[in-house]
């Protein structure tokens, strides 16, 4: 995760201070975006969802592995990052192996967004005194729980509304993810 510090305590530079960091948040951005866009337009098209969301949370719990594992070892948060890509990797796997309709993919994706939400939000309580963006981590853990929220609520609604549901969602949380990207790439001059 990319982050920017501040105050006399800052660290000068993190594992998750680099470019390839904010490469990362920016390409899970993209492909939450893209994977948004997928479930408006193809709300019913179980198969193409599935897949698309397995896709993704193998994509981006690799990511946060790599994250974890390029930490400086004064960047405590490191753990948070490895549990964070583990949650994906996890589920990722159980999509591909023994999701089959779009009410389970529903639950599934609920699933992770309360994981990854939760953890995020630790991400965002840990370094809150040392990072400049820390409230948009905490943004971005609230709206992924929001998520998880609306999809339970939504599954209720027959089988297009989770579709639309996740397409929301997801569309947020790449807009949050790629203004986290860009807003510490700023700040990092």
């Amino acid at each position: 995760m990319s982050v920017t510090t501040t105050g006399p305590s800052a660290l000068t530079h993190t594992g998750a201070n680099d470019t390839l960091h904010r490469a990362g948040i920016a390409l899970r951005g993209i492909i939450a975006i893209a994977l948004g866009c997928l479930a408006i337009y193809y709300s019913t098209n179980t198969t193409l969802l599935i897949g698309a969301f397995g896709i993704f949370a193998l994509i981006d719990g690799i990511a946060r592995v790599i994250i974890a594992l390029r930490s400086t070892g004064r960047d405590k948060a490191w753990l948070i990052h490895g549990l964070e890509g583990l949650v994906g990797i996890a589920l990722g796997i159980v999509t591909f192996r023994f999701v089959g309709d779009l009410i389970a993919l529903t639950w599934t994706i609920a699933e992770w967004s309360f994981g990854i939400g939760a953890l995020t939000i630790v991400f965002a309580g840990v370094t809150w005194g040392r990072l400049r963006d820390a409230w948009l981590w905490m943004l971005a853990g609230i709206v992924l729980i929001a998520l998880g929220v609306a999809l339970l609520w939504y599954t209720r609604g027959g089988l297009r509304t989770p579709g639309i549901a996740v397409g929301l969602g997801a569309l947020v949380y790449g807009i949050v993810s790629l203004g986290i990207a860009v807003r510490t790439q700023h700040h990092r001059a």
